[in-house]
């Protein structure tokens, strides 16, 4: 919900807001997108069981891998440069998502920056274990909001 959040502060243009709010939640909505059609209605189930069986070799993580990864975005971003060089803002939420999953995801769940192509990635803390990630980046979220409305 956060990437939405921080995709909309972004860009802040009213008409490209939505979009920037989409566009960073995207690589979560893509992933869960291929995860609701590969286990259908057994999704939930299988996103519980990950703790039990992850295996950074199914091919949920590949997906989950690639749309987390530097370079799939920027060849849109290319493609975007010349064909619609005026969106090209909005794929600043989806780098931003990638950025904050970097310091906020470790092991198994891991940004992969560059995958295909390399595997590696930052151990950074995982939010769900630290509520101080949430509480101090919804408070960035307010403040910055916030500063926006009113100077």
């Amino acid at each position: 919900m956060s990437h939405a959040v921080w995709g909309a502060t972004i860009v802040r243009k009213r008409p490209e807001m939505w979009w920037a709010a989409f566009i960073g939640a995207l690589p979560d909505l893509l992933t869960a997108l291929y995860g609701l059609i590969r286990f259908k209605g057994k999704y939930l189930l299988y996103m519980s069981n990950l703790r039990l069986t992850a295996n950074k070799d199914d091919t949920y993580f590949k997906v989950y891998y690639f749309f987390h990864s530097l370079l799939p975005i920027s060849v849109v971003a290319i493609v975007i440069y010349f064909m619609a060089p005026s969106y090209l803002i909005l794929v600043l939420p989806y780098y931003f998502h990638i950025f904050l999953d970097v310091f906020t995801h470790r092991g198994i769940w891991g940004t992969r920056l560059f995958y295909p192509i390399s595997n590696f990635h930052f151990h950074g803390r995982d939010w769900w274990k630290n509520r101080w990630i949430s509480i101090i980046n919804w408070s960035m979220l307010i403040v910055i909001n916030l500063i926006f409305i009113f100077v």
